[in-house]
Formats: C-alpha cells, sequence, structure tokens
C-alpha cells in the first residue's frame, strides 16, 4: 500500500465518522482524487512533500472542471492543507475566486478620454464652470470624467466631446 495512503487515512478516519457523513465522504472522495492524479504524474513518498506546485498542476490539468466543481475540490484541499499544517491555503483554481473575495477598487476608466478632455478644456481656457454652462453638463460630471472615474454612458458625455472637437475612432490596432 502507497505511504500517502496509510498518512490519509489517519486524518480521514476520524473526520468522516462525525459530522455531515455524506458531504464529508465526497470531500474526502475529492482529496483521493487529487491524490491520485499527482501521483500519477510525480511518486508521492509522503503528504508533507506536497506543495502549491502540485496543486497547480492539477488546476492545469483540470481546466474543464465547472466553477463549482473546482471550489469542491479547493474547499477539500483546504482541508488536506490544515491536516497537513501548510502556512496559508493552496492555490486557487479560478480567477472568480479572488474577485469575490478582494473588495472592487475604483480604478480609472477610459484614461484616454479624461485626457483628451482635460487637455481639450485646458487647449481652448476653459474652467469646469464656463464648460458645463457651455453644454448643460454638470460640473461634477466634468469633474468625475478628467478624473476617469465617472460610469457615464457615451450619450451623455457627446455634448461635451462636440463643444471641445474631440473626435475618436473605435477600431483594432
Amino acid at each position: 500500500m502507497r505511504t500517502w495512503v496509510n498518512e490519509l487515512s489517519e486524518h480521514t478516519h476520524n473526520y468522516v465518522r462525525r459530522g455531515g457523513k455524506h458531504n464529508r465522504q465526497k470531500q474526502v472522495a475529492l482529496i483521493v482524487d487529487f491524490l491520485e492524479y499527482t501521483d500519477s504524474h510525480e511518486k508521492i513518498t509522503s503528504l508533507h512533500r506536497l506543495g502549491a506546485r502540485h496543486v497547480v498542476n492539477f488546476w492545469k490539468a483540470h481546466r474543464s472542471l465547472s466553477e463549482k466543481t473546482a471550489y469542491d475540490y479547493w474547499l477539500g484541499l483546504c482541508k488536506l492543507w490544515g491536516w497537513l499544517g501548510k502556512p496559508g491555503k493552496p492555490p486557487k483554481p479560478h480567477k472568480q475566486f479572488e474577485a469575490q473575495e478582494k473588495p472592487r477598487q475604483q480604478q480609472p476608466i477610459l484614461p484616454d478620454i479624461a485626457t483628451a478632455l482635460r487637455s481639450a478644456r485646458e487647449s481652448q481656457s476653459l474652467t469646469v464652470l464656463k464648460l458645463a454652462n457651455m453644454t448643460g453638463c454638470e460640473a461634477a460630471l466634468i469633474e468625475s470624467l478628467e478624473a476617469g472615474k465617472s460610469d457615464s454612458l457615451l450619450p451623455e458625455i457627446q455634448g461635451l466631446l462636440r463643444a471641445l472637437n474631440i473626435k475618436f475612432y473605435v477600431g483594432q490596432q
């Protein structure tokens, strides 16, 4: 019998006996599936020799997994990481999980348009208030557009673009 099987059974024996048995058996089956895949590609002599590289190789080979199945595998790997006393968490399968955990930071939207608006306004020696009066747009909207942080749609800013004589083209480079 392989060494890692004995090591794993020490951890899983009590784990499967307590709690939601069906879910825990499923989680152990996913862990065993991961270990069998890893053992078939690189012989595992001990569970403690597992590392992030093994997990990344597993994710690369199983890119076709659905997001839920990949997440189930990842939860099983987290449990394995805990049993082995490894620091942190194992690598995640997809970037979608990171997007859920990290708060969204507001990043400049269309920085080229923001720069074009500011440059055109300054080249015509217009203040934000004067441009707002000319176009009927609010000054706050113009300031947020120039900062690149507005969620405005193109039809809302067409008056600004016309007043400043800004033309842009959409095409492939």
